[in-house]
């Protein structure tokens, strides 16, 4: 639809087709698009549109997809898909816990909690493809799976994400230094091991505070 030097282009839905199911009727129904600057088309047209015939794509009478009889809700049955995981960010904490970790998947929904180990932890939704957890505390350091559950039925057990539990007596400056070069981005050039470097090997001279501190 052209108005002036102007491209206007609408996406249209058309369900009334006169038949129960999904489809098109033997008598295809044409449409315009006409734009008006007032609600009635009797007075002023800017421009009017050729005929057109939309297609019905309308869902209405298919059935929902359900990947279990007994288990289902709103967030997987639209889609026909399992909720899973695809990573953790971060993806390691202190066996303390209580750490805010993100899951980052596809087709979660509201009510769907996740499982550190075998520990059921508090949940949020954040989007489709987010959630908000606090790591439970471990006892001993090592890696955990994490899946997903809802209702007594689990996800992700065949691919389940997984959590480095770290113990608290373990952060010497070397085991600093090797986290830290997980995190920091490597460039072209970089070192392959950061050098270790004391405050109290450099000369006094050399510290330089900022002004206003004692």
């Amino acid at each position: 639809l052209f108005l002036h030097r102007f491209f206007l282009k609408f996406f249209l839905k058309c369900n009334q087709n006169c038949l129960k199911n999904a489809g098109n009727p033997r008598d295809m129904r044409r449409f315009q698009v006409v734009v008006s600057t007032t609600v009635s088309v009797d007075g002023h047209v800017l421009s009017v549109s050729d005929n057109m015939f939309v297609h019905n794509n309308s869902k209405h009478g298919r059935r929902a997809r359900r990947l279990d009889p007994a288990e289902g809700t709103q967030g997987y049955l639209e889609h026909g898909s399992a909720p899973c995981i695809k990573a953790i960010s971060p993806s390691e904490g202190w066996t303390t816990g209580g750490a805010t970790v993100i899951i980052i998947g596809d087709n979660f929904f509201d009510g769907l909690q996740v499982i550190f180990g075998t520990m059921l932890v508090w949940s949020e939704l954040i989007t489709p493809h987010a959630i908000r957890v606090q790591t439970p505390p471990r006892h001993i350091p090592g890696v955990v799976e994490v899946t997903l559950s809802y209702k007594s039925k689990q996800f992700c057990k065949g691919t389940p994400g997984r959590f480095i539990y770290t113990a608290l007596n373990e952060p010497t400056i070397d085991y600093g230094f090797q986290r830290l070069q997980k995190v920091i981005p490597r460039h072209p050039g970089d070192p392959e091991r950061l050098p270790k470097l004391k405050v109290y090997d450099l000369p006094m001279q050399e510290i330089v505070f900022p002004l206003g501190c004692n």
